[in-house]
């Protein structure tokens, strides 16, 4: 795995150098060539700026701040709590004085160093970040003229000097084999925190992928990461591909970070995962523009059309983090047209008919997805709380399944279906949840087409499925049919009474059912009764000679995509009766 991030870091031509990282800062200090202040402006990225490891900061028992970048509590030396204001001003100084020495490589430094020392200009900034509402963990840099002392490379011979000499005396001299390149190296002692996995459990200072600071964690009288030794060089490498990879990531699902690339560097409009990933999106146009671009490649990959796709390799890594540790939650390896096949399969198998019968309804975002996997709750203000914490557990498999066209675990039938009976109660609605039933279909499919000894299920209705259970859930999506058009509204109908048990046990419930719509029946119009009675007569006929006692878990899928299915095919008009 860190192979193939170091290859990324070259690959993507990623800045991987010791004591070097990309940045953010939230607020830039304007100043003119004079040094005169002018003005503070908003955020501003930067792919190359100074960086000291929490071991340097403190290295020597000097209490040190970074270089050129920092936050406002150090910059400007404001700080509201007296308690760590002594802290603070030691950090201050030692910003200023960093800029003092770096002058002597970059003379436009001395103009920040001196504004900064300047009590005017000092309180002139800090008035305009209060009125900004700027934060003192805010991070600021400096802008001189039209320059940004970041984006140049003079001081970057005096930053690596200066790093050199504040090393620790402590630093382990002795040579080893790197574990990443293979070459005889000293390896560093602690290596450098990944940024980005706040989100997902990680601290905002940084979290660490390598890291043995337990005696418990240690072999053969090794030191901290000397038992995963690297160079230093190399540690660069891997941690600035997963801050790249991060930084790019999807907004975390279920408590993790999905994180995936290539060997080969892929336009976005050629990665099936990130065209599956779009139909995420919270505009609509978007996400009918990812849904038809992702069928345009998943065809042309299919119809041999892309070649040069094919041999490509995908790594796909899920992460989260505890306790100032990176957790890898997942880590694989596939080809591109697997990828690419897989991809397509997923979207064969969520698709399903509406719940009206009106067409083929669009796939579903995957966070929707994940909500239908935990019991409906009306008027819920913090649902992603509730899936990070219930749902962690399982969608590593969950990501697995659709990316390599795997079985999907049991939990997800049983938690869609849960959610389904939930729902009864708790909403209004004409049909099941269109979402839960195609968790269920994927489900259904996947087991069938992975294990073999059943019917691979369409989007629509099928008539002549030989299952029982599946015909009873057609069966009651037709009794509920008969007592909507007899009595209309009556609130909780056989529906909301009876769907759970007949989808557990209908023996004991859809004879009592079927007896009760005969006075339904007798209701109507006889020529809608006797249309109900011939799709009743039809569904017996592939029913078999007894209604199932007791349904399982697959049956009772069967039974609820049969509700579904029939239900959505007694909402078009073209099969109602003239």
């Amino acid at each position: 795995m860190l192979n193939e991030l170091a290859q990324y870091a070259k690959k993507q031509k990623l800045i991987a150098r010791p004591g070097y990282k990309p940045k953010h800062a939230k607020w830039v200090i304007v100043l003119s060539d004079a040094g005169e202040f002018i003005d503070v402006e908003p955020e501003r990225d930067f792919p190359c700026c100074p960086s000291l490891d929490q071991g340097e900061m403190i290295a020597g028992g000097i209490t040190r701040s970074h270089f050129l970048l920092d936050s406002l509590a150090v910059v400007t030396g404001t700080v509201k709590n007296e308690k760590n204001a002594e802290k603070n001003a030691q950090k201050h100084n030692y910003f200023i004085s960093l800029l003092h020495d770096a002058a002597n490589a970059e003379p436009m430094l001395e103009l920040c160093a001196n504004a900064l020392e300047d009590s005017e200009i000092i309180s002139q900034i800090q008035n305009k970040l209060t009125a900004l509402k700027a934060k003192p963990n805010d991070n600021l840099t400096f802008r001189v003229g039209n320059v940004y002392p970041l984006e140049l490379d003079t001081w970057h011979n005096w930053w690596d000097e200066f790093r050199g000499s504040i090393k620790s005396s402590k630093d382990n001299t002795e040579t080893m084999v790197c574990l990443l390149s293979g070459e005889i190296t000293k390896p560093v002692l602690t290596h450098e925190k990944i940024s980005g996995l706040n989100s997902v459990g990680g601290q905002s200072t940084g979290t660490v992928l390598v890291g043995f600071d337990k005696d418990s964690f240690q072999s053969f009288g090794l030191k901290q990461s000397l038992n995963a030794a690297c160079s230093e060089q190399s540690v660069a490498l891997y941690s600035s591909a997963l801050n790249n990879l991060i930084a790019l990531s999807p907004r975390p699902l279920a408590g993790a970070k999905f994180i995936h690339w290539f060997k080969e560097p892929l336009a976005k409009e050629f990665d099936p995962i990130e065209l599956a990933l779009g139909l995420d999106q919270e505009n609509e146009a978007t996400r009918l523009e990812a849904l038809n671009q992702a069928e345009k490649l998943l065809r042309s990959v299919e119809n041999g059309e892309r070649p040069e796709l094919l041999s490509n390799i995908y790594y796909v890594l899920e992460l989260s983090a505890a306790g100032g540790r990176i957790m890898v939650r997942d880590w694989f390896v596939g080809n591109y047209a697997e990828l690419a096949n897989n991809i397509r399969l997923w979207f064969d198998d969520i698709r399903l008919v509406t719940p009206d019968g009106k067409g083929m309804a669009k796939p579903f975002k995957l966070w929707a997805g994940l909500a239908r996997l935990l019991p409906h709750r009306n008027n819920e203000q913090d649902l992603s709380k509730r899936i990070n914490t219930e749902l962690s557990s399982i969608m590593p498999r969950i990501w697995r399944s659709i990316i390599q066209g795997s079985i999907f675990p049991d939990t997800v039938p049983a938690r869609a279906l849960r959610h389904i009976q939930s729902r009864l109660y708790n909403v209004e609605e004409d049909n099941l949840d269109r979402i839960s039933c195609a968790w269920l279909k994927a489900w259904y499919n996947r087991k069938n087409r992975n294990l073999g000894g059943g019917l691979i299920l369409h989007e629509d209705l099928l008539t002549e499925h030989p299952s029982p259970a599946y015909q009873s859930g057609r069966l009651m999506a037709v009794l509920a049919e008969i007592q909507r058009a007899a009595l209309g509204d009556v609130g909780a109908g056989i529906v909301q009474r009876y769907f759970a048990a007949a989808s557990s046990t209908p023996a004991l419930v859809l004879g009592r059912l079927v007896k009760i719509s005969q006075f339904h029946l007798d209701k109507l119009d006889r020529g809608l009764a006797i249309w109900y009675e011939k799709i009743i007569a039809e569904i017996a006929s592939h029913m078999g000679s007894q209604v199932p006692n007791n349904l399982n878990l697959e049956e009772q899928t069967l039974f609820a995509l049969g509700y579904y299915q029939q239900k959505a095919v007694m909402f078009t008009k073209k099969n109602q009766p003239e």
